[in-house]
């Protein structure tokens, strides 16, 4: 092939209309090839006819804006290749340099376009402002990519501050309940003890000392003691044959059963000889009428009794009479009643309605064993262990006496009938009582005392009182009967033959 002559199956070369900058190259199109951005080389040609040669252009005299040696296929690609070197199919193989520059009036149709573009002429008119395009789309989207990883970082970081001050609130919360406990431990919290003082002189709230009178305010041997729910004192007054109701705040009392004058009888309007007596959440009262050998029952207000148990007069062993009925108590759910039978040394129990009781306790004959009772008087009745508790007099002890046992277990006391006047005995306790922490208040009659003992102790406080010493002054008792507590736990003593009503206050 002559240099200067076309033979006849070259191609022609058309030239783009559309002007454009110029760009200057200093480098070979290898280089412009092998950019960061995956690209090909497209020549479009139109051939005039079938031609497998090749079109050597060397006119590189006539202008700068001309190319030397290209060496071309009809349709092909150069593809970029990390090592920078380009691949040219082995029929058409050529070296290509480029050491002019290329000017865009005279740009042939030689563009670089990405790979998925779809060889349109609008897609081969800029190959550089595309290259461009990519890179900035490229660093776009590692943007993106960096900002998203931040965010993540971010995120994590607030996770894990957060976990930090949750984790750091506890260990500060745990460390402030560790003090404060300690500081607890080491605060100087009263004792109960402490709690529970009274004054050791008394005041004579009602009654005459030593003076027996049936006026309003005076008493004849006053026995038991109970508050209602008003706050106002109800007291048997044994010797007078009454139930008085009395105001502590002006000190006025009234009779609610019996006879105001202090009469004995029979019929269902008197009382003789009562000792205690029981108060139901509707103010009824239910009253050991111990000399005449009955209960009764008396409506709120009303002006006489009905007989509920025991034979009026006439007193006996059967399960239908007492010898004495003295203490008294009342189941809160089934409204069954239960009487101490002082001389026939049993508890018995009787259903609303039914003359005939049944013996729940004792009965066994006088004797200090734990199968016997010895002379009951005051009885209380313990719901959280179904049981009684038992002034068991003539034995000189308090016991517990469970339902449906046989037998009963010592709480304070001797339990072989020992008195004393020691913190741990007694000389014949007449009546029991317990505040509503449950600690138990014993009237230790013959001892002319009040013994506290606290909730699980056996050993006994005095109160009130001096142990073994009978007095009238303002520090002593002469056989108390029965104890009571207001609603600020001032204690109240029956002092029975003192013929008063002490009131000790409590600090």
């Amino acid at each position: 092939m002559t240099e200067g002559r076309m033979p006849a199956n070259r191609l022609s070369i058309e030239k783009l209309p559309r002007h454009r900058n110029s760009l200057n190259h200093q480098s070979s199109l290898p280089t412009i090839l092998n950019t960061q951005m995956s690209s090909v080389i497209h020549v479009s040609v139109r051939p005039r006819q079938s031609v497998r040669s090749i079109l050597n252009h060397n006119n590189n005299k006539e202008s700068n804006n001309s190319l030397s040696h290209l060496t071309v296929h009809q349709k092909f690609q150069f593809h970029q290749n990390p090592s920078k070197s380009i691949n040219i199919p082995n029929e058409t193989e050529r070296n290509i340099d480029h050491q002019n520059n290329i000017n865009n009036q005279s740009t042939s149709n030689i563009h670089i376009i990405d790979k998925d573009r779809s060889g349109t002429i609008e897609a081969l008119r800029n190959p550089i402002n595309d290259h461009h395009r990519s890179i900035n789309n490229k660093k776009k989207q590692n943007f993106i990519e960096y900002c998203c990883r931040c965010s993540r970082r971010r995120a994590l970081m607030s996770f894990i501050t957060l976990l930090y001050l949750i984790l750091l609130g506890i260990i500060l919360a745990i460390i402030l309940i560790i003090i404060m406990r300690k500081t607890k431990k080491t605060t100087n919290i009263p004792s109960l003890e402490a709690y529970l003082r009274w004054n050791t002189s008394a005041i004579t709230l009602l009654g005459t000392i030593g003076i027996r009178g049936n006026t309003s305010y005076q008493f004849y041997n006053p026995c038991g003691l109970v508050f209602d729910s008003f706050g106002d004192l109800y007291i048997s007054d044994n010797g007078n044959n009454r139930i008085q109701k009395c105001n502590i705040r002006n000190l006025t009392c009234t009779t609610v059963a019996g006879q105001a004058n202090g009469m004995s009888g029979t019929n269902m309007s008197y009382l003789y000889g009562p000792t205690f007596f029981h108060i139901d959440i509707n103010y009824n009262l239910y009253i050991a009428d111990s000399t005449n050998q009955r209960i009764q029952f008396w409506n709120y207000e009303a002006s006489y009794g009905t007989n509920i148990a025991g034979v009026t007069g006439s007193g006996g062993s059967g399960l239908n009479q007492f010898a004495g009925p003295y203490g008294i108590a009342m189941h809160p759910n089934s409204n069954a009643i239960y009487i101490s039978d002082f001389n026939n040394n049993r508890v018995m129990k009787y259903f609303p309605g039914n003359l005939t009781g049944t013996v729940i306790a004792g009965g066994n004959g006088l004797g200090i064993n734990n199968t016997q009772l010895n002379h009951p008087t005051g009885l209380l009745f313990d719901s959280s262990t179904n049981s009684f508790i038992i002034s068991n007099n003539g034995a000189s002890n308090i016991v517990r006496w469970k339902i449906g046992d046989s037998k009963w277990t010592i709480i304070a006391g001797s339990s072989t009938g020992l008195t004393g006047t020691g913190s741990i005995s007694f000389n014949h306790p007449e009546s029991v009582t317990y505040d509503p922490m449950g600690n138990m208040y014993v009237a230790d009659e013959f001892n002319h005392r009040i013994q506290l003992y606290l909730v699980g102790q056996s050993n006994g406080t005095t109160i009130a009182g001096i142990s073994g010493i009978p007095g009238n002054n303002s520090t002593m008792l002469y056989y108390p009967t029965s104890v009571a507590f207001d609603n600020q736990l001032n204690l109240y003593v029956a002092d029975q033959v003192n013929q008063r009503i002490q009131k000790f206050l409590r600090y």
